[in-house]
């Protein structure tokens, strides 16, 4: 197996961007999930209920830390990080999440694009980005599986939001590796649970609009009580990881 493609998701519920490189650590990936979207009473703005987020494509400098945002009609924001007061929130399973206010140009035109204020919260170091664990997984040949069920066209993959994608895994494989370690790149991964879908999966992952029956075909591929793709991991070495690294089972 060969690392196909890494992306990250510099801010929660925005586009998710590719990299050539991602340095895993039991924490997750560098720069995923590094930013969330608060609502007025700090509350975690969630994609399912502001799809606008999906239109905005982050890109994040940890080393000059310089924050940019392109919005659907081209203008882009950047600024330079100035963190504020501290701030505690938590992610949907209630997992506490606490960084530093971001409020400033980058915080008035994501309110603008939404049409309601909110901030951002640059999240601290020591706080795991992701949901439940570190990183994601995904064959490209699990997502290919459902094209005969979405009138022969293959979903994007970035609906899937993954951190990996390995190519030379057979379709689904990944489901059955929870409790095996993987070796991938510098990195070695152990499987810890396949991950449930939502409805985030039929949104355009460059728009948020638009209906595509991605649940319906997993149900129909898999069953309806197998709404699930990909794979949650913990890092068990923490390491770089490169597109077109060797991905094989540990020991």
């Amino acid at each position: 197996m060969r690392v196909a493609a890494l992306t990250v998701a510099p801010v929660k519920g925005m586009q998710v961007t590719p990299v050539d490189a991602l340095e895993l650590g039991p924490l997750g990936a560098d720069g995923d999930r590094a930013f969330y979207v608060l609502d007025p009473v700090d509350a975690v703005v969630e994609t399912a209920r502001a799809q606008g987020l999906l239109g905005i494509l982050p890109r994040w400098d940890a080393a000059s830390g310089v924050l940019a945002l392109r919005f659907p009609d081209g203008t882009e924001v950047a600024e330079a990080i100035d963190p504020g007061d501290r701030v505690e929130t938590h992610n949907y399973a209630h997992r506490p999440i606490t960084g530093r206010r971001v409020d400033g140009a980058l915080a008035a035109a994501v309110s603008e694009h939404l049409g309601k204020p909110v901030t951002l919260l640059a999240r601290d170091p020591d706080v795991m980005g992701p949901g439940d664990y570190a990183v994601s997984l995904m064959s490209g040949a699990t997502v290919k599986a459902l094209a005969p069920w979405l009138d022969g066209v293959a979903p994007d993959p970035r609906r899937f939001r993954m951190n990996v994608t390995v190519d030379g895994a057979e379709a689904w494989e990944e489901h059955g590796w929870e409790g095996r370690e993987l070796a991938v790149g510098d990195a070695v991964l152990r499987g810890a649970m396949v991950v449930p879908r939502c409805v985030m999966v039929t949104l355009d992952p460059e728009s948020g609009r638009g209906y595509v029956p991605v649940l319906k075909a997993l149900a129909r591929n898999r069953g309806k009580d197998q709404v699930k793709l990909g794979i949650w991991c913990e890092v068990v070495r923490s390491g770089t990881v490169r597109v077109g690294d060797h991905a094989s089972f540990a020991g």
